[in-house]
């Protein structure tokens, strides 16, 4: 009788937090005029050699850098008009005459410009601005970055933008320069975009490969940017030049539009066909197993990881499961 009633109580608590706790470590429930400065952490780099319909790599090479100073554009090729962002200042409210430092690509090196203090920012609410392909299943954040003002239209290029992802308060910045080579003579193109699959995509794409060239070369640089007075949760998310497991894939916002921003020689955007869904909370026995319960991550509601092995305790957890979606479910005692 008494585990029929810890049963009921779970229940309730399952229905309780999905109507109450709808947003989980999303910064705008609790920083709203406060502004935070986000800084660049770190540069991963995927060097990526393979089919120019990507989906066969001859070879991949992956590389983590602390400073963006040790980065090295391939054939020194890097669109000069592209800010690599370095630092900036937000809150959950638009806010102006905010100071952006990037870096720039001229004359074979990184320029820091640190005197830019004309922008506007603003952290969005995923949910709030109805971001097409994004919502608390795979995103809870969006910063947007315009110089002067944010556009009165929501009108937004991905030059613009920066997502954070479920679970983490630090925002993804991709950009992908893409190759291909006829004898000692090559073309490129390259694109900034919201997610790796999209940056690969759309530079390959703005390429125009001839039929007579299969391969194609890509650098794919994943700039992080982190709150460094916070401690952030351990990702699960790692480079992935042309994954089938990126979950949020899109060029487009639906309520706040976005264009794909792709540059150098020619230019190009795509459009990822992606689906969101909303939370589910599903009663029954958790398995902390990806092959037996078919889930790639297992959260508590605080947001912290359950790690491999690791017995789970009678409550509510959030299920990344196979498809990438996240729910409630219920452990029974």
């Amino acid at each position: 009788m008494m585990k029929r009633i810890l049963c009921l109580i779970m229940v309730a608590m399952a229905f309780s937090f999905a109507q109450e706790e709808t947003y989980i470590r999303n910064i705008c429930d609790t920083l709203g005029a406060k502004k935070v400065e986000l800084q660049l952490q770190q540069i991963e780099e995927t060097m990526w050699y393979g089919s120019k319909n990507l989906s066969k790599a001859d070879s991949v090479k992956k590389t983590v850098y602390k400073d963006y100073l040790d980065v090295k554009p391939y054939k020194n090729k890097f669109n000069g008009a592209t800010k690599l962002p370095v630092s900036i200042t937000a809150s959950c409210v638009e806010s102006q005459r905010n100071l952006f430092q990037y870096a720039i690509w001229s004359d074979l090196q990184w320029s820091l410009v640190n005197n830019d203090n004309d922008y506007a920012t603003m952290i969005m609410d995923a949910n709030q601005f109805s971001f097409k392909g994004y919502d608390a299943t795979n995103s809870f954040n969006i910063i947007a970055i315009k110089k002067g003002s944010l556009p009165q239209n929501n009108s937004f290029s991905t030059n613009d933008l920066m997502v954070s992802k479920t679970f983490e308060f630090s925002f993804d910045w991709w950009y992908s320069i893409a190759f291909y080579f006829v004898g000692t003579k090559y073309s490129y193109a390259s694109v900034v975009a919201l997610d790796s699959l999209t940056a690969a995509n759309t530079s390959v794409n703005g390429l125009d490969v001839p039929d007579s060239v299969s391969k194609v070369q890509l650098q794919i640089l994943h700039g992080v940017l982190v709150d460094p007075n916070k401690n952030l949760p351990a990702s699960s998310s790692s480079v992935a030049s042309s994954s089938s497991e990126e979950q949020s894939s899109s060029s487009e916002v639906s309520s706040s539009s976005v264009e794909a921003s792709s540059s150098s020689e020619q230019s190009s955007s795509s459009e990822v066909e992606s689906s969101s869904s909303e939370h589910t909370t599903v009663i029954g026995r958790l398995v902390n197993s990806p092959r037996a319960f078919k889930a790639r991550e297992i959260r508590r509601l605080d947001g912290s990881k359950i790690k491999a092995g690791e017995v789970l305790v009678p409550g509510v957890y959030y299920v990344k499961g196979a498809d990438g979606r996240w729910k409630k479910q219920v452990e029974l005692p």
